[in-house]
């Protein structure tokens, strides 16, 4: 959910004064400075009936140390996960009783006011964090339309308490660092609905039992335009197009959910401060290969940072793709993601090599 990606191919600085954020230090920035706490005029009048002091106060739990869920908080999974160093992760939602999901817009779902998101993260056994947003106002435009927060888990996995300001670095004696609340907007307000995991085409699939997917939204009314149903039943509601190969769709599933959250039409990093790069998977670009955006603002297309140069995407020489030496980058400013991770994600690597190398 708020696990920071900035997949820019151009080193890019966000206006995110418009977000309240002042300018300090905080763990996530790439050379350890960038945006740190909002400001007052944006979050201080509604931070202290948002924030709880601790987990179980935001309604997530029936006890401090989380043994029990709230059964109105609904768990579900996603398609293609955001890579987080290897972190496990569980997520929750819960929308109030009575309304529903806006899906008018199938790509941007736009969530009922009181809307609550939670996600877990642990290490191995150990819990280090849970995040947790709201959702405020009706416009998710506005500014503090969302409020976005993180519980750390003490060392004796017994309660979280509220971190709600400049983030921890290597938290609860791991590597894991929290966000500040201004990395959290920093990727989250790249998309309309500031959702980056829930929506179509990551709920797409057939969740593990007891999991919220795509087809159980439909059948509980969550949805305010749900989809057509698939000819057949189980298959999915947005297919492949028929032509798209298992490496096609590991790597556009993976460009999906790990950069389309930035590189997208809506994105302050897309026209004007970046190649007019599309990574986000679109449900009405599934037709043919060709269609999908990660391919068609991609091949032969050439990449704008500085010390870099050639495509982004060199079909059949990964090698020489511009998105391949950002991806194998632990070097700011040359690293994608900017923010966020610490370790080079080795199956993502080679699920977009092998689609990049793949014979046309």
């Amino acid at each position: 959910m708020l696990r920071m990606r900035f997949w820019g191919f151009a080193v890019v600085t966000l206006a995110l004064g418009a977000c309240g954020d002042d300018g300090n230090t905080t763990v996530d920035a790439p050379t350890g400075g960038g945006d740190a706490v909002d400001a007052p005029d944006i979050d201080a009048p509604i931070d202290a009936p948002l924030a709880p002091a601790n987990l179980m106060a935001t309604g997530l739990c029936a006890d401090p140390a989380c043994a029990t869920i709230v059964a109105a908080n609904k768990e579900y999974g996603v398609r293609f996960p955001l890579y987080s160093d290897g972190s496990l992760k569980r997520r929750w939602i819960s929308i109030p009783t009575g309304t529903q999901i806006d899906t008018s817009n199938m790509n941007h779902w736009k969530f009922p006011v009181g809307t609550k998101i939670w996600k877990q993260f642990s290490v191995t056994t150990t819990r280090v964090e849970t995040r947790y947003m709201t959702k405020v106002l009706a416009d998710d435009s506005m500014p503090g339309s969302w409020f976005f927060a993180a519980y750390e888990w003490n060392a004796g996995q017994t309660d979280a308490t509220l971190w709600a300001t400049a983030g921890v670095q290597n938290a609860n004696g791991t590597t894991h660092d929290i966000p500040s609340r201004a990395n959290c907007r920093r990727c989250h307000e790249q998309v309309p609905g500031r959702v980056l995991g829930l929506g179509a085409i990551q709920s797409d699939y057939q969740a593990p039992l007891g999991g919220l997917d795509l087809s159980d939204m439909v059948s509980q009314n969550m949805l305010t335009a749900p989809p057509s149903a698939p000819a057949v039943a189980g298959d999915p509601y947005f297919p492949w197009p028929v032509a798209a190969t298992d490496v096609d769709k590991a790597a556009f599933g993976y460009l999906h959910g790990n950069c389309g959250g930035c590189h997208n039409p809506t994105s302050a990093v897309f026209s004007g401060l970046s190649s007019n790069m599309d990574l986000r998977l679109d449900v009405t670009k599934l037709g043919t290969v060709a269609m999908i955006p990660a391919r068609a603002t991609t091949l032969n297309v050439n990449g704008s940072v500085t010390g870099l140069n050639g495509p982004i995407v060199a079909p059949g020489d990964s090698a020489s793709s511009v998105m391949i030496t950002r991806m194998s980058s632990l070097v700011f400013p040359v690293k994608m993601p900017e923010i966020g991770t610490e370790v080079t994600d080795t199956a993502g690597l080679a699920a977009v090599s092998a689609w990049i190398d793949q014979p046309p």
